[in-house]
């Protein structure tokens, strides 16, 4: 992805590094350094010692740098033998011992179980002993940019990766794009990953097809499908023998390879075309965001209801991050994705469109993963997609060098086809769903599916602390928001919250959800609600955090209850079961396995910690199987609490922040 405008804070770097001694385990409360009066009001963030906030809003069950920068997911696979330390493989862009974007390279991680991560090689040491891939070759030499696997049968016959380098700086959709710029470059390892040998030849793919007026042509993206023969016209140089097709920024560029074996001997790739094209600017429906400027970390996928579907019978998704159609905050992006079907000319054209992420996340990128031998319909859809997204800070930059890091990986999440029956007149709105059948009134409607992979229950059903709150409704006459307290708070900010709200249909203007993050005075506190007028699950952020100096504004994304079949009765409102994973400065909220959003909340206070429920409006809500799980597992055991480095200031004359 393409670097983000930041200001330049060089005299800061003149404080000292703060240090914390190493800890053997994860505490609830985590260790801080430097004397810092939590209970008072906070001091001007940027007169703080380096990392001496390293702790105070860091997550602990998410997949994070051990410090400095991080952004997008790169080189996902699954190895099923384990080799190089795990089965799974997950990489990110990182620039080590600095807290902005810039010489950005690849570091790495594996994992057994998707939920606890080891770095690989290691993560401590200098950069060159952390990183597995960085600028190195004329055509990376200012950058290691997004790339995807071929897990096996690659380069050689081992593990292959297809990365963008990048050779100037800046590039971006609102500047012109310099030739040259961006290449496409192959990179293998025969060790699972620890290392990594560039291909001397590089790059394979030197530029676009030429004349074509591009904004960007980085993030590859490999899949194979069917489709394939659809997708490629033929040429002298396409094989059919294999089906691998390769994906780049504008419009979704196809290529594809002759043989993989042999990408070393000259020219192998052959233009195919746009496989999907849109006008700027253009939004589907108020459910499915704006499809922006530029598309880039796009993916291709075929789905079915319980994961991949290759065969007959999937239906086709494409995935993008777009720039340049959300002006009013979140960085200027949104990831998205469309379901269409491909025409004769190999075009996708839309049926139905959505919003991957409603939050602060950017950058989504998928890999399938084997499922269970016996599970439902394993035949036709062997394996599920597995999907991490880069969750941003939105902090403002203020108080970086006192943070010590920035941004970490979404939860892992599962894609899927949802299928259910609704009896509802507003199905026949343009928006993310699609209508799949039709019996009188009843209609069986599908959309994409999101939920948390089945391997994160794995970080709370350990919980130190589990309890269940009474059912409660609420019956509001018009009250401006009311807290109610739970019996009992957490103690820590590491939790998941779980629980169903049934909304009267004549509800209102009613809203209801939940408030985290509350202080005893009520300084400080966070309401998650849905707005049941406005269709809208809500983040109500403007007493989130007595630091003034980060983004406080709210958080707002789509969300539908139907009227679904209820037998002889007629027709009944659908529930909100609502999945709230609150991990420190994060918090996901999950609902019905069809939105999610992922927020960013920075409570100053150590005492902010009351939870209950959130009710406003007129109109009558029942809350029931409320649940909490205190104690989220350490997501990284072989580190310590504070694993914060020395940061360091590049000088003038970078094209990036310096630090």
């Amino acid at each position: 992805m393409a670097p983000q405008t930041y200001p330049r804070r060089a005299l800061l770097f003149a404080a000292a590094s703060a240090t914390c001694a190493a800890a053997t385990s994860w505490p609830e409360i985590l260790p801080r350094a430097g004397g810092i009066d939590f209970s008072a009001a906070p001091p001007n963030l940027t007169s703080l010692a380096n990392n001496s906030l390293f702790t105070h809003w860091r997550p602990k069950a998410h997949f994070i740098a051990p410090n400095s920068w991080m952004n997008d997911p790169m080189t996902l696979w699954y190895k099923p033998d384990g080799q190089g330390g795990g089965k799974f493989k997950a990489s990110y862009q990182a620039h080590p011992n600095h807290v902005q974007w810039g010489n950005i390279s690849q570091a790495s991680a594996v994992s057994d179980d998707l939920i606890h991560w080891k770095d690989v090689p290691t993560w401590k040491g200098t950069p060159q002993e952390r990183l597995t891939l960085y600028p190195s070759q004329i055509n990376d030499r200012v950058g290691v940019f997004d790339g995807t696997m071929i897990p096996s049968g690659g380069y050689k016959g081992f593990p292959t990766l297809i990365y963008t380098g990048v050779k100037y700086l800046p590039t971006g959709w609102t500047i012109p794009y310099t030739p040259g710029t961006e290449t496409q470059n192959l990179a293998w390892t025969e060790d699972g990953g620890v290392t990594w040998k560039k291909l001397k030849t590089n790059p394979v793919i030197g530029g676009p097809p030429a004349g074509m007026n591009i904004t960007a042509f980085r993030d590859p993206w490999l899949f194979q499908s069917p489709l394939s023969p659809r997708l490629r016209h033929p040429t002298r140089d396409a094989h059919p023998s294999n089906d691998f097709q390769r994906l780049v920024y504008p419009g979704y560029v196809p290529y594809w390879p002759s043989r993989l074996e042999k990408l070393d001997q000259g020219p192998v790739w052959v233009y195919l075309g746009e496989l999907f094209k849109h006008a700027a600017n253009y939004s589907y429906s108020e459910w499915s965001g704006n499809w922006g400027f530029n598309f880039e970390v796009s993916t291709v996928l075929r789905l079915g209801t319980e994961g991949d579907q290759p065969g007959e019978g999937g239906r086709d998704f494409v995935t993008m991050g777009t720039e340049g159609g959300r002006p009013q905050g979140w960085a200027n992006h949104w990831p998205l994705w469309v379901k269409g079907n491909y025409s004769n000319s190999g075009q996708l054209q839309p049926e139905y469109a959505g919003v991957a992420d409603w939050g602060e996340t950017y950058a989504f990128m998928s890999f399938p993963v084997p499922r269970s031998k016996g599970s439902k319909d394993y035949k036709n859809q062997p394996t599920r997609q597995i999907l991490f997204g880069w969750a941003y800070e939105d902090d403002n930059n203020y108080g970086l060098l006192a943070k010590g890091w920035n941004g970490m990986f979404t939860l892992p999440r599962e894609m899927f086809v949802k299928q259910w029956k609704v009896q509802d007149s507003r199905v026949d709105e343009p928006g993310a769903w699609g209508v799949v059948s039709r019996s009188g009134d009843v209609a069986t409607v599908e959309t994409l599916g999101t939920r948390p992979a089945q391997e994160v229950s794995k970080l709370w059903t350990g919980a130190k602390s589990k309890w269940s709150e009474k059912s409660w409704t609420y019956t509001g006459q018009g009250s401006n928001g009311t807290w109610t307290s739970f019996k009992k708070s957490p103690k820590s900010r590491y939790y998941v919250l779980t629980a169903t709200l049934s909304f009267n249909s004549s509800a209102s203007d009613a809203s209801a959800g939940f408030t985290i993050y509350r202080s005893p005075d009520g300084s400080e506190e966070t309401h998650i609600y849905y707005d049941f007028a406005a269709e809208t699950i809500r983040v109500d952020r403007s007493k989130s955090s007595l630091v003034t100096g980060f983004n406080l504004g709210a958080e707002a994304g789509k969300f539908r209850l139907w009227n679904v079949p209820n037998g002889k009765s007629g027709t009944k409102l659908e529930s909100l079961k609502l999945l709230v994973v609150v991990d420190n400065s994060v918090v996901e909220i999950y609902a019905n396995d069809v939105f999610a959003m992922t927020t960013r909340i920075y409570p100053w206070r150590d005492d902010s910690l009351g939870l209950g429920y959130y009710s406003s409006g007129s109109g009558s809500v029942k809350f029931s199987s409320v649940k909490v799980y205190e104690g989220l597992t350490n997501a990284w055991p072989s580190r310590p609490a504070n694993s914060s480095n020395e940061l360091v200031w590049d000088g003038e004359g970078y094209p990036w922040a310096g630090y």
